[in-house]
């Protein structure tokens, strides 16, 4: 998905020079790192949310995960 964010905004700055508008590429340069890092902090986001929801639900004092039956050697 980012590099498709990146070819779009490219896509953008070229076909803006070409409308005849001023384009300072700093801030394009910075526009872009920050839509980068939106999409960043939200794949994060829902990684640490996925995580913590399996630990959550696996954990070992969960009544779901107690052995039924006694394991092999115990």
């Amino acid at each position: 998905m980012l590099p498709a964010l990146i070819a779009l905004s490219a896509v953008q700055v070229a076909f803006a020079q070409e409308d005849g508008r001023i384009i300072i590429n700093r801030v394009e340069v910075w526009g872009l790192f920050y839509k980068g890092m939106v999409i960043a902090f939200t794949i994060g986001a829902i990684v640490m949310g996925v995580i913590a929801y399996v630990v959550f639900r696996f954990r070992e004092s969960n009544p779901k995960n107690v052995a039924r039956e006694p394991a092999e050697g115990h």
